[in-house]
């Protein structure tokens, strides 16, 4: 178990959202959707965060924290980073942030505001990390005498994936890893793929012995799925993962008169699935990438979308570490750590992300 850690979580009123975002939550007031056409609610997005130290020392290198959203509400995305691990001092000391191995990070089965993060410190010094977990509150805005819903599956659970194979890179521009899989499970039509996660199960020589790592985490095509992919460095037939998916209904429960629904607004920006495409450049090691909802196309439409869930694709996971990401939360800034090599797209990565309008359509029937 860790040190030292401390959470909280962040609440801002629309009404001064403008001038501290892109850091703080807006969760708005009632009355700025009483003054749209329609009838729309607002929909409340909002963030929990936890500072976490970890020792480089045996016990305290193994850490299991978990956070949690309000009572009633919805965890959509659990997410880590990894701020710095102290320097290294060889001989004494090795290691620096690729060396803090999250083995989960997953959305509790049975409660849905609760998610789980288990990482293993692999470096000799003490690390830094931060964990951040996105939620949704369980109803929309009171508003107009009445308030809806927000429906939730329960959760999806894939404990197929057994006996990771270990990667090895080709030096190909094809090259494709062994350990890359769909869900075998997905949401219904009319609903979106949430709180995806994966947790390491089993590893044939223990802790000690695990080298494996996530280096994609995406969308089907239809938005219903989830696509993982994990990177094993060390020995083969030694790992087990199990992957975690929920489904966010577009549509409100029916409350009001009628009774009625309202449709969630949504889209993945900013390019649908396959998302932002750029390649890594400059100088080596860290580098920190920024996605926000109103970036792309028709970026004018997406001005009051918040960022719920993410998405990352790496192509060559051996010259490339994904360190975390946090969201701010029209936007996620992904970190990573880059070798520099920029052959057979070593440097290319693709960035994603699940934005719903801070605000339902208007009245629909249930």
């Amino acid at each position: 178990m860790t040190a030292r850690n401390r959470s909280r979580t962040w609440f801002i009123g629309a009404g001064i959202a403008a001038l501290l975002a892109p850091l703080a939550l807006v969760v708005a007031v009632a009355t700025p959707a009483s003054a749209l056409p329609g009838k729309p609610h607002e929909v409340y997005i909002y963030k929990v965060e936890k500072h976490v130290d970890m020792s480089g020392e045996y016990p305290e290198q193994f850490m299991h924290e978990h956070l949690a959203c309000n009572n009633g509400d919805y965890a959509l995305d659990g997410m880590w980073r990894v701020d710095h691990v102290d320097q290294a001092q060889p001989p004494h000391m090795l290691g620096d942030e690729r060396d803090v191995y999250f083995t989960a990070s997953y959305g509790d089965p049975g409660d849905p505001k609760y998610w789980h993060f288990r990482a293993y410190n692999r470096a000799d010094g003490d690390a830094q990390i931060k964990l951040f977990l996105t939620c949704i509150r369980g109803t929309v805005e009171q508003a107009f005498n009445h308030t809806h819903g927000i429906q939730v599956s329960p959760s999806l659970v894939d404990t197929s994936r057994t006996n990771l194979q270990q990667d090895f890179d080709s030096g190909v521009p094809a090259w494709t890893p062994n350990n890359d899989w769909d869900h075998n499970q997905q949401c219904q039509p009319g609903e979106l793929a949430i709180a995806p996660g994966f947790n390491f199960t089993r590893f044939g020589s223990g802790y000690d012995g695990h080298k494996a790592r996530l280096f994609r985490s995406y969308p089907t095509a239809n938005y219903q799925g989830w696509h993982w992919a994990f990177l094993v460095e060390e020995a083969p037939n030694n790992v087990d993962v199990t992957l975690y998916l929920r489904c966010l209904r577009i549509k409100t429960a029916p409350a009001g008169n009628g009774p009625h629904a309202h449709n969630l607004q949504w889209a993945w920006r900013p390019n649908g699935q396959v998302g932002f495409h750029d390649f890594f450049g400059g100088a080596q090691v860290v580098q920190e990438k920024r996605l926000n909802c109103d970036d792309g196309p028709n970026s004018a439409f997406f001005q009051d979308y918040k960022l719920a869930v993410a998405s990352f694709y790496i192509t060559r996971p051996f010259h490339t570490w994904f360190l975390g990401m946090d969201p701010r939360p029209k936007q996620r800034a992904f970190k990573f750590w880059w070798d520099g090599n920029s052959a057979f797209n070593s440097h290319e990565y693709y960035l994603g992300g699940l934005c719903i309008r801070a605000r339902t359509g208007k009245q629909v029937a249930p």
